[in-house]
């Protein structure tokens, strides 16, 4: 696999492993992949996000495919153009949450279906690695999508009463289009680093970022909901006024009963999250249904299943396809929780679900060469417990799990944990760490 092509986008240094001329080339084999006459383009706010999308555009426009730019967005309003548009294929460029010195690429097809590896990355590799591009001369043209977005997700939202919300955007691109989105549904927005800056000089924009929430902690005197974004705007979380953070486990269950009450179906879950889950959306009349981690398997999933109405991963990428946005919006479920924090005060709701200890997720840094080598020794030493093996390594233990899963997009190993107990936590969750360090040392140490 080419360095930069992960199992559901592609991320690398700039400029290191995507300058302009990988960026050219691969908007060649992606121009050389797609069947679409035009296809959808816009960037994230990077500093070098300018130089990579032209030279991209440039790429898909030698092999003979128009481009339709829409500037600087977000990723789900990519999503939203090429749904609400008919377009056959979409990319945006971005490198998510990751550090300022990196890009990258992610790309959809028809209706918003996110490009998995075996989806279309993986032709798309060998097309750029082969170099067997096609030729031709298409043009771009640019377009505006702000007020047909903006327009979209208010048509869909109705807060009971006007909200006072404070936002930390990030320095992310969610950062006009999101206040101004806010705005339109009713909320009184005070933005906490608002500015798009591609150097992200505040912090790392990703919700779970402990710096991130402390920010906008600070800024949380007399607002009714704290909303952090991530760089590209598909990802969310919140804090909310006398309890702090709330947990994405706790946030798929309030979606679920919003969604649920809404219109029945199917909930896909991913393998990391807590028994509450499954449990509110059987409590709500709904079918839980566990899935591996990622955004792509989820995406693929709500194009084949009709009956999923919701889909949720802890890392905040939240789709609701039952409300008619079957791709993972940050925006739209920022404006969602907007509507329930009009109706309900959310400081009760955790209070109301049965309390499960589960750990945060460990990352432990870990080489790429050794992933999966150490995924078959846990398998190995864990072999007279139940085990489930889609995504990683889930071990069952009397009175609780541990996931062990390699991390897509970085060198590290992920481990997280569930038990009835604290006590009960705190010794398989030290367990397996110690078990997963040990094996990643012994790998380190043989090279």
């Amino acid at each position: 696999m080419t360095s930069f092509f992960n199992k559901y986008d592609l991320r690398g240094t700039y400029p290191d492993e995507i300058g302009p001329e990988e960026a050219e080339k691969v908007g060649k084999a992606y121009g050389t992949f797609t069947d679409a006459e035009e296809v959808l383009v816009g960037r994230d706010g990077r500093k070098h996000g300018d130089e990579i999308t032209e030279s991209f555009i440039q790429g898909i426009t030698s092999t003979g495919t128009d481009v339709i730019f829409i500037g600087l967005v977000t990723t789900p309003m990519v999503y939203f153009g090429v749904y609400s548009r008919k377009i056959e294929s979409g990319a945006m460029v971005t490198a998510s949450h990751n550090p300022p010195e990196y890009t990258g690429f992610k790309f959809c097809k028809k209706e918003a279906l996110s490009m998995s590896r075996e989806g279309g990355m993986k032709q798309i590799e060998q097309i750029y690695r082969e170099k067997s591009f096609k030729t031709g001369e298409g043009e771009m043209k640019e377009i505006d999508l702000e007020e047909e977005y903006i327009e979209f997700v208010s048509d869909k939202i109705d807060l009971e009463r006007e909200l006072d919300v404070a936002v930390n955007f990030g320095n992310g691109s969610a950062s006009e289009i999101g206040k101004k989105l806010l705005e339109a549904i009713g909320c009184n927005v005070e933005s906490v680093n608002g500015e798009v800056d591609g150097e992200f000089p505040n912090h790392l924009p990703a919700p779970g970022e402990e710096e991130a929430q402390r920010q906008l902690e600070e800024k949380m005197d007399g607002k009714d909901l704290g909303i952090l974004f991530d760089g590209d705007g598909d990802r969310t979380g919140f804090i909310v006024p006398g309890y702090g953070y709330l947990e994405p486990d706790t946030v798929m269950a309030v979606f679920s009963e919003k969604v649920l009450n809404h219109k029945k179906g199917k909930v896909i879950h991913d393998l990391r999250a807590s028994k509450l889950v499954p449990e509110t959306v059987e409590n709500n009349g709904g079918t839980a249904e566990e899935m591996r981690v990622g955004h792509t398997f989820f995406s693929e999933a709500i194009h084949e299943d009709p009956e999923i109405v919701f889909g949720a991963e802890i890392s905040g990428h939240y789709s609701f396809p039952g409300l008619g946005v079957p791709w993972d919006d940050g925006i739209f479920t920022a404006a969602l929780m907007c509507e329930i924090a009009s109706e309900t005060d959310l400081k009760e709701k955790p209070e109301q679900y049965p309390d499960y200890p589960v750990s945060p997720e460990l990352r432990i840094d870990c080489p790429e060469e050794a992933k999966q080598k150490i995924i078959e020794r846990i398998k190995e030493e864990y072999s007279d417990h139940d085990l489930e093996t889609v995504d990683g390594v889930k071990i069952k233990f009397q009175k609780g799990w541990a996931l062990v899963r390699p991390s897509s997009t970085e060198e590290k190993m992920s481990i997280r944990c569930e038990a009835d107990t604290e006590e009960k936590l705190k010794e398989i969750r030290e367990e397996v760490e110690e078990s997963v360090r040990e094996l990643i040392n012994r790998r380190i140490s043989k090279t």
